[in-house]
């Protein structure tokens, strides 16, 4: 219980997506829906892909706002963020962070359709089939064993063809955003992996970079297999785009947040 004028500060996950252009945030439904019950793509990591920002910035000197960035942050929740001006100008996350990528229990992008499809099948209600999507899907669902990637390298290695797919599916998702978030901003400097695969996978960076050289998109595999946790250059040195591990660190971004927000508020 808090006693006296303790100052409480909120810092929103969704705020750096919140400028997206209106070609990436709109879904295509009924306008008067949209402005009714104002519904969006929002967005998500926004905190995580600000600390990515910052230290990307601080380990090459490049200005954010210089360069087109495609930011991979790859966890147990995954999304891929295009940045130009470093400024959000589309991400794979929408109204909810169940968009996008393959995830430790989410399912990503599907069919709608398929929701009442299966409420109707198990003989269940949409709201359950949703809690299946979030809570039992992704990696864990296609693997039935596990939704930790560390897990499912390590059955995929032993050869099960389950957790292969699953490896499988979570690379190919996250190549097939990587490559439209290069589109929607016409060219890419640097890609920024982060998240706990992000940073500790090198069979994950390099199954998603795998086929993409066409677009400047290329990993050194010596570099890539080296232990990756402190992060740095992953591409080879004479490579147009700049391939980089880049550990995140959201805790910071919220303390400097609400440091700025109380200063400002009792000044």
């Amino acid at each position: 219980r808090f006693r006296g004028r303790l100052p409480i500060a909120a810092v929103f996950d969704t705020a750096f997506h919140v400028d997206m252009p209106a070609s990436a945030r709109t879904y295509a439904i009924p306008h008067e829906l949209t402005q009714r019950h104002g519904i969006r793509r929002f967005g998500f990591h926004g905190i995580a892909i600000t600390s990515v920002l910052a230290e990307y910035a601080h380990r090459t000197g490049a200005h954010a706002a210089d360069q087109r960035l495609v930011v991979l942050h790859l966890g147990s929740g995954a999304s891929v963020t295009a940045i130009r001006g470093a400024r959000g100008i589309d991400t794979s996350m929408g109204f909810s962070p169940l968009e996008g990528l393959v995830m430790a229990t989410r399912s990503g992008d599907l069919d709608p359709s398929l929701i009442p499809y299966l409420a109707r099948a198990e003989h269940t209600t949409a709201d359950e089939v949703v809690r299946c999507l979030n809570q039992r899907s992704g990696l864990l669902g296609i693997s039935g064993r596990s939704g930790d990637m560390r897990e499912i390298e390590q059955l995929r290695n032993g050869g099960d063809p389950r957790a292969s797919l699953a490896f499988d599916l979570f690379a190919y998702r996250a190549k097939k955003h990587l490559a439209g978030m290069i589109a929607a901003l016409g060219g890419v400097d640097a890609v920024l992996f982060s998240g706990g695969i992000g940073e500790n996978s090198a069979a994950a960076r390099a199954a998603v970079c795998c086929g993409m050289e066409w677009c400047g998109v290329a990993i050194d595999a010596s570099l890539n297999a080296q232990p990756a946790r402190s992060g740095g250059r992953i591409s080879p040195a004479e490579a147009r785009v700049g391939i980089h591990v880049v550990p995140a660190d959201e805790e910071r971004i919220i303390a400097r947040e609400t440091c700025s927000l109380v200063t400002s508020s009792t000044a």
